[in-house]
């Protein structure tokens, strides 16, 4: 004698779109100009890579 029976949980919300984020292929991926803006301030990279010659070892001409 249930007055207000529960649905059956297939039509609780029938054609909802299921909780996934949107997928985004590389080819959708937004493009990083590498040119700054002019009123951008930006400080020049550290040379990590590039050893250093020392000042007493000119490079020598073959």
């Amino acid at each position: 004698m249930a007055t207000n029976p529960e649905p059956p949980p297939d039509t609780i919300n029938p054609g909802a779109p299921p909780e996934t984020p949107p997928v985004i292929t590389p080819d959708e991926q937004p493009q990083i100009d590498p040119t700054p803006d002019p009123g951008e301030i930006t400080e020049p990279a550290p040379d990590i890579d590039v050893p250093a010659a020392p000042p007493e070892a000119p490079p020598q001409e073959f």
